[in-house]
């Protein structure tokens, strides 16, 4: 109704400005379908359309529009602009009428196109009222095709919208069997109330769940089963899936089946049989596609099963299903993650037994060979010497290693020893600095007295760690220390303008054992675990680690720590160094 509005509008505006608009052939044909609109308009259509007299109201209106149309043709000027509507009252019609009626509105439509064209304009070609006529066959016929599809498609709306009324009501039933299983952990918890509860609610006296196994293509009967109210142990029974006993077939075929008269031949059917059953109901529990296993209910207690009973069986099957299968999952993961944690807790221990262990050997192999190196001792061979200087540095290299280990196994124990307290940054970056070879270092404090709440042993490791990676990855180069404090924390930035991070990298450069991808990095040797140590120390002392580029080229490391008063720190520093004198 709104575009027939619009369309009176557009070809009243055509009237005016061509000088029709008092013509006979607009004025009265217009007029007319105005009050065809206003009754249109004041039709209930929500209420008429649903009922039979709908679709013949629509025919009328759309005849009525189409004759309306065709009186303002005779006019040849407005011809021009009437023509197109045509094919748009086809396509309408097309949408919304049923085919017989839709054929009326296209002959009407085609026969007025036809007798306009002759009687306006008698000298066109035959070819072209015959285009004009095909034309609106074709939009005809194609409306009809995409009528027809909504049609379908409204249908099958409909057909969902029943199954999800169906879905409902299944899953209103499931919550009055579920409401005691949000508490549950466990299948053996689950199991006897799960199927207690459906039992109860298809009247039924014996419940029985097979679950699917795998591994062994088998289906195996859960314990317990519900027997006459209880949970009853049974012991483990399987059915292969290749027998093509009852509960097998269901299983593949994924239909339920009632079964009648089951004491008459009690070995055909297998568990059912042996259960003593005399009537029995069996259903799949399926999650979609995937095969969870069967249920089997048994032995009405009043009665016969019917076949209603069997649709909620077989309904109460895909969320029973889900249920069972979620929390079989659950255990399995679990399962999982206990052994994974147990394994991961016997490489903590390992590395820490170990590490300790290599410790002492260590530590007496480092002596000697300082011990030999001394000059009354050391060889005069200048192989010897170079082979001795080797061996000290390479036993160096092991001890620093497992004091890396030792550590990340006391990270990973949450045992790492803190000793806060305040550390002046400038007195300690110049300590620090001292120990690493690099080509420039600049070191940069604002201000120059800020201190942090740090223990100083770890905070020489962190550093250490950071200074001699920019010298090992920017080899060189200049590397910068920067320090800001900003508000009740203190942020120290190592900066290099080497070949930086790629950006694939860095969300796993703090993992353990990680290291930049490349044979130009893997030569320049290293476990992966000085980043790792450095997170974890940082995070222990209250702090954070982070990493971005440096403009220009490189990485930059930012250490973030809790800020201190600098008199704390020189309070501190003073009675440290009082203490060491003292001793």
């Amino acid at each position: 109704m709104a575009l027939g509005w619009i369309v009176l509008v557009i070809i009243g505006a055509q009237a005016v400005a061509r000088g029709h608009f008092a013509n006979p052939w607009f004025l009265v044909p217009a007029a007319l379908m105005g009050t065809v609109l206003v009754a249109a308009s004041l039709v209930d259509w929500n209420r008429v359309m649903p009922t039979e007299k709908g679709l013949w109201a629509t025919l009328v209106w759309n005849m009525s529009i189409i004759v309306c149309l065709a009186a303002i043709s005779y006019v040849s000027d407005l011809r021009a602009v009437t023509q197109p509507l045509f094919f748009g009252i086809v396509a309408l019609s097309g949408l919304v009428l049923d085919r017989f009626k839709h054929i009326m509105v296209t002959i009407a439509v085609v026969a007025t196109l036809a007798i306009t064209a002759f009687v306006t304009q008698p000298d066109e070609e035959v070819v072209e009222v015959l285009v004009q006529g095909l034309s609106a066959v074709v939009v005809a016929a194609a409306t009809a095709l995409i009528g027809s599809e909504f049609e379908r498609e409204a249908q099958r709306s409909v057909r969902r919208l029943g199954d999800l009324q169906r879905q409902r009501a299944d899953f209103e039933r499931l919550y009055a069997v579920s409401t005691t299983l949000a508490g549950a952990e466990s299948l053996t918890d689950v199991l006897p109330e799960l199927v207690g509860r459906i039992c109860t609610y298809l009247n039924a006296q014996v419940g029985v769940v097979m679950l699917y196994i795998p591994d062994t293509h088998e289906l195996k009967v859960m314990n317990p089963i519900w027997v006459t109210g209880y949970p009853l142990p049974i012991p483990d029974i399987r059915i292969p899936v290749s027998t093509g006993g009852v509960l097998a077939q269901v299983f593949k075929s994924g239909k339920p089946v009632l079964l009648q008269r089951i004491a008459d031949k009690p070995e055909s059917y297998g568990v059912l049989g042996e259960l003593g059953l005399v009537e029995a109901m069996v259903a799949p529990l399926r999650v979609e596609q995937f095969k969870v296993g069967v249920i089997a209910v048994g032995d009405p207690v009043i009665g016969n099963f019917q076949t209603d009973q069997l649709e909620a069986l077989y309904s109460l099957g895909a969320p029973a299903a889900l249920v069972l299968s979620q929390l079989g999952r659950y255990e399995a993961v679990s399962e999982m993650t206990r052994r994974l944690e147990e394994v991961a807790q016997m490489k903590t221990d390992f590395v820490s037994v170990v590490s300790h262990e290599l410790r002492t050997p260590l530590t007496s192999i480092i002596g000697s060979l300082d011990t030999v190196a001394r000059p009354e001792l050391a060889p005069e061979a200048e192989a010897a010497k170079n082979l001795l200087n080797t061996a000290r540095r390479q036993a160096g290299r092991l001890q620093r290693l497992i004091e890396d280990l030792l550590i990340v196994s006391r990270i990973d124990r949450n045992a790492v020893p803190i000793q806060l307290e305040a550390v002046p940054i400038t007195t300690f970056l110049k300590e620090v600095t001292s120990t690493v070879a690099i080509a420039e270092l600049v070191i940069d404090v604002d201000p120059e007295d800020a201190a942090v709440l740090a223990d100083p042993d770890h905070l020489n490791r962190i550093f250490l760690n950071l200074l001699e990676n920019a010298s090992k990855y920017a080899p060189g180069s200049a590397v910068e220390v920067i320090a800001r404090a900003r508000g009740d924390r203190v942020d120290i930035s190592v900066v290099d303008h080497g070949e930086g991070v790629p950006v694939d990298q860095r969300d796993r450069i703090f993992e353990r054992f990680t290291q930049l991808e490349g044979s130009a990095t893997r030569t320049r040797g290293g476990t992966g675990l000085g980043l790792n140590i450095v997170r974890g120390l940082v995070e222990a002392m209250k702090g954070n680690v982070g990493l971005h580029e440096t403009m220009g080229g490189g990485a930059t490391f930012t250490v973030s720590l809790p800020r201190t008063l600098p008199s704390a720190a020189v309070g501190l520093a003073a009675a440290r160094e009082r203490t060491v004198t003292s001793r």
